[in-house]
């Protein structure tokens, strides 16, 4: 019988990514890839174009009404992706985000382990160091969560801690910010959203003065680590470990002045020269070196930057203003749907929030 690999949250952008990944390089006599996902974002770029972004079996479900047993299967690992997914959807449906992110997760953790399941990794991110100082984060150092997207994050490791053992494995991959080209596209991600304002207007706006430092990683670097995580034997019930590279560490303006060497002619405007941003962290990665040698991100920034350029010009998407999108940013599309999907609009907000 193969082994079963439930991947919930199949469809986003980065799922997406995943689904591939693992279809290209796991034996699929011995493994099976399952998703679940809403299918939100099903109207995104490219979407249903491309079957090995597709898993061999899809089930529509939102988390925070799926139980394992609706499946009436026994994977061997889950990966837990299912997120309201950035800071502004997190500010404006805060309720949601703790629903999702954390309260699902864990139910959806403690089912996997009544049933037997041995490993469970979770999607989780930097964020939670808020602010770091002039020190690089370890994962036993303090964290200083500044969101509710952040600390979202932080319950569902406190909830998954309590309740992982030697049976019952919890990876959490603290993730630098997702960047580069997915099939879900999003340009609500600050690589991208430079790479689309450098590509369609020849200018990159910063909404801060640009000193704050974000580490940064490749989709197909976040999979590699995902892949890892499935693979590999760890003796340790719950580990936690930092998932990104010093290569793709930027502070800001330097991320903007990168992208703008890549495509040429393109100008820097940092617009709010006297806001800081707080949301200022480096990281410390030498764990996941020690631990995962041959997992490592091996993405180049310039071939990153280029194949999005690349991509976005063969969709013809017109990103004059794409931050207005209402496919290429999360937070519109969901406003979108409760706009236009649901004719009685607190129907609609009280089935996301609850």
């Amino acid at each position: 019988m193969k082994k079963k690999i439930l991947v919930i949250g199949s469809a986003g952008y980065i799922g997406s990514v995943l689904i591939k990944n693992l279809k290209q390089k796991l034996n699929l006599n011995e493994y099976q890839i399952l998703g679940v996902d809403t299918n939100w974002y099903s109207k995104n770029l490219e979407i249903n174009k491309y079957n090995p972004y597709l898993p061999e079996i899809m089930y529509n479900y939102d988390c925070r009404n799926f139980n394992l047993k609706n499946l009436n299967i026994k994977p061997k690992v889950i990966v837990f992706l299912a997120a309201v997914s950035n800071d502004p959807m997190g500010n404006r449906f805060k309720k949601a985000t703790s629903e999702i992110n954390t309260n699902s997760c864990i139910r959806l953790a403690k089912q996997a382990k009544a049933i037997g399941v041995k490993k469970f990794i979770f999607a989780s991110s930097c964020s939670i160091y808020g602010s770091s100082g002039n020190a690089s984060r370890k994962e036993n150092d303090p964290i200083h969560p500044l969101t509710n997207y952040a600390v979202s994050k932080v319950k569902s490791e406190e909830g998954l801690e309590k309740i992982s053992d030697k049976n019952f494995q919890v990876i959490s991959l603290r993730f630098a910010t997702a960047a580069g080209y997915s099939p879900k596209l999003r340009l609500d991600l600050v690589f991208n959203d430079f790479v689309a304002s450098a590509s369609a207007n020849k200018f990159i706006k910063i909404l801060s003065d640009g000193s704050a430092w974000r580490p940064l990683i490749h989709v197909d670097d976040m999979s590699k680590a995902m892949l890892w995580s499935i693979k590999e034997k760890q003796n340790l019930n719950f580990l936690p470990i930092n998932i990104g590279s010093d290569l793709w560490t930027f502070k800001i303006i330097n991320l903007a002045k990168a992208i703008s060497k890549i495509i040429k002619n393109t100008s820097i405007s940092v617009v709010k020269k006297n806001f800081i941003d707080k949301r200022s962290y480096t990281v410390n990665f030498e764990l996941f070196k020690k631990l995962a040698p041959k997992y490592q991100p091996t993405a180049s920034f310039k071939k990153a930057t280029l194949l999005l350029q690349m991509k976005l010009k063969e969709n013809n998407l017109d990103l004059f203003n794409f931050r207005k999108s209402k496919e290429l940013i999360r937070l519109n599309t969901l406003n979108d749907l409760i706009e236009k999907k649901y004719l009685n609009k607190q129907l609609f907000w009280k089935k996301l929030i609850k």
